[in-house]
């Protein structure tokens, strides 16, 4: 086989993924709807404009592929970096929709965090403290029990602090 039929392969497989994500995306939306429970605090909601041109960027390099002459490793790399973009983007696209503290979990932005998963909330224990300087009031930190640190950054202190209390009333347990 020659380097040009692998090329032709090889944008076809990312061509078929590339349309995976982008088919799966309403029944990706249908399920996160069904796990989210009911809103309690609705988020600031942006179109999501930037995802939807990096989908049409990615989609575009897997043609253009087709029409440069370039070595197979470069192929495999710009694929993977369209096909990571088109993770990334459809994940976007699909969370934007919720973004807010549900009964069941918190959407914010790409994260998605079940309260289940949630092991504490570091930036509650040293937020009174009068020692603590330089805090950013617009920002919760999430330790997750799998050991993940997660941060939540929102547009002001308010929001964060409605945020956090209805994450504290959902989940009283992470308050202590």
């Amino acid at each position: 086989m020659e380097v040009k039929e692998i090329i032709k392969v090889l944008v076809l497989i990312s061509s078929l993924i590339f349309l995976g994500f982008l088919i799966s995306i309403p029944s990706r939306i249908k399920s996160l709807k069904n796990k989210t429970g009911k809103l309690i605090l609705s988020l600031k909601q942006e179109w999501p404009l930037r995802s939807v041109l990096c989908l049409v960027f990615a989609g575009l390099l897997n043609f253009i592929i087709l029409f440069r002459n370039f070595e197979i490793y470069m192929v495999v790399v710009f694929l993977c970096v369209a096909l990571i973009a088109t993770y990334l983007s459809t994940k976007n696209i699909v969370n934007s929709k919720f973004s807010g503290v549900y009964e069941n979990m918190i959407i914010s932005e790409t994260t998605v965090i079940k309260y289940d998963d949630i092991l504490s909330l570091p930036t509650v224990s040293y937020e009174n403290d009068p020692d603590t300087t330089m805090v950013d009031w617009r920002v919760i930190e999430v330790l997750t029990k799998s050991g993940n640190k997660i941060q939540l950054i929102f547009s002001n202190e308010e929001e964060r602090k409605q945020v956090l209390t209805e994450i504290l009333k959902q989940c009283p347990r992470l308050s202590e």
